[in-house]
């Protein structure tokens, strides 16, 4: 099993970058120190998300910044990209271990207890969680979960658990001491004018 060696994680979604290049913004936060990006293209046609990707490859390769692509085992196997992220319903993590080898990380989105119970069951590397808090861009996996659901998924699960979902710097200490190892963020990060001060904050916050 690979190690989670991050507690920051970076979901992209370029309909939030105010029309500024995601590889341009994902580039100023690789430089400040981003530890690991999931690709979350899901609406890109495959003839557009490879030369993506592979654009944003060439910018974390050079700094082992893990990539993550939601989904899309093909791709990780043909760019040989860091690992995999699953929804709940897509492929089973079996499945996809199966197709990656033990070496590539393999996460999934969870959004019920008994999600993590199956994620970890399965084999995930890594689990995220939420929405723990309300935010616009998870409204439609219902209601926000809670900090008390987030520290049961925590004592459930026996690898890290990500928090996501409306979580900007001042709730990170609150969804640690819950016991997330971490934190996955959207809008926090990539609506931000500097990317790179943001990405800092974050980083003092996680490490407080």
């Amino acid at each position: 099993m690979p190690p989670v060696n991050f507690r920051l994680l970076l979901v992209t979604d370029r309909h939030q970058t105010s029309e500024r290049p995601l590889p341009e913004i994902l580039h100023q936060a690789i430089v400040a120190g981003l530890p690991a990006i999931q690709v979350r293209e899901r609406d890109l046609p495959t003839n557009e998300l490879l030369p993506l990707l592979q654009e944003i490859q060439s910018i974390t390769t050079p700094r082992a910044v893990p990539l993550i692509v939601n989904d899309r085992v093909d791709l990780v196997l043909a760019l040989n990209l860091g690992g995999v992220h699953l929804r709940s319903d897509s492929l089973p993590v079996s499945s996809a271990r199966r197709l990656l080898g033990p070496d590539r990380l393999i996460g999934i989105s969870t959004h019920s207890v008994e999600e993590v119970r199956r994620a970890n069951q399965e084999g995930a590397d890594y689990i995220i969680f939420g929405p723990i808090f309300d935010t616009p861009s998870k409204r439609s996996y219902g209601p926000p979960l809670g900090l008390d659901l987030l520290a049961t998924a925590c004592r459930e699960s026996t690898v890290p658990v990500f928090a996501i979902g409306g979580i900007t710097c001042e709730r990170v200490g609150a969804v640690r001491r819950a016991g997330a190892h971490g934190v996955a963020v959207i809008g926090a990060l990539l609506t931000r004018d500097d990317i790179g001060e943001a990405l800092r904050e974050f980083t003092y916050a996680l490490q407080a």
